[in-house]
């Protein structure tokens, strides 16, 4: 199917003035609540809730929300009956860190898909110079997953990310391999945001498996240019995907609460 044909998604109004408001105090209490818990020591504990919401200068709903996004993200938990703590960080952490992050800043569309584009063909070059044997099994088996799970979306969506992710682990370069891994859980956000408006992407999903087979194919051969202009395709149409639904300048902040939605 081309890519110009896409279907047509609700009309939705404009955020009200006051929802706007609201997300933008939500945005502020959640930054200064991390500010306050990257001061703090692994395994400090949090004041409590009434301490902070007078700290912050906000109710309890809001503090309430920021403490679950950061929950979300593991940088604090809670003890029952206790309060709550700062975490250790761990890889899973740090990428939904990195994630809300990006929220926060209005990352818009557009710039998500232009950083994917320079990261991930860079990446491909690599993986098609430098995987090993090891590499082409595990490529070789997600895209056979992926065509397993064909008429099982989510399940298909989660096989991409992990395609893509098994790629930088195949350029054997470790900085490359935490770029994408950081994109991943933002990126998972967006494809979140697609299925909860209800768009049917069933069209697409011959050309999304059609797609990664030729990159695939390309790695194999160790043609590393082949492969970069495989990504390249891959990635344009699936950014028109992704701007069919949130537009081009969608800022990334007007999802925050499909975050939030994933917390505790």
């Amino acid at each position: 199917m081309s890519t110009k044909e896409v279907p047509r998604r609700k009309k939705k109004g404009p955020v009200p003035a006051e929802e706007r408001t609201r997300l933008n105090i939500q945005f502020e209490t959640t930054s200064r609540l991390a500010q306050l818990v990257a001061s703090l020591e692994p395994g400090a504990r949090l004041p409590t809730e009434r301490e902070l919401s007078e700290q912050l200068g906000v109710g309890r709903s809001t503090l309430r929300e920021a403490i679950r996004s950061l929950a979300f993200i593991g940088a604090i938990h809670s003890r029952q009956g206790s309060g709550n703590y700062v975490s250790r960080p761990d890889e899973r952490s740090t990428d939904r860190l990195i994630s809300l992050g990006l929220m926060l800043n209005h990352v818009t569309v557009a710039e998500l898909i232009e950083a994917r584009r320079c990261f991930e063909i860079d990446v491909v070059r690599m993986a098609a110079e430098r995987h090993e044997e090891r590499d082409r099994e595990r490529l070789t088996e997600l895209i056979a997953a992926m065509r397993a799970a064909a008429s099982r979306p989510r399940d298909l969506s989660q096989y991409d990310m992990e395609f893509h992710v098994a790629l930088a682990e195949a350029s054997h370069n470790a900085v490359m391999v935490q770029m994408i891994r950081m994109m991943r859980a933002l990126v998972n956000i967006l494809l979140e945001i697609w299925r909860d408006n209800e768009l049917d992407f069933t069209p697409w999903i011959g050309q999304i498996i059609r797609e990664h087979e030729e990159i695939l194919e390309a790695v194999l051969a160790r043609d590393p240019e082949w492969a970069a202009r495989m990504m390249f395709t891959h990635l344009t149409n699936a950014g028109a995907r992704v701007m069919s639904l949130l537009g081009r300048h969608g800022s990334s902040t007007e999802h925050i609460g499909h975050l939030l939605a994933r917390t505790l």
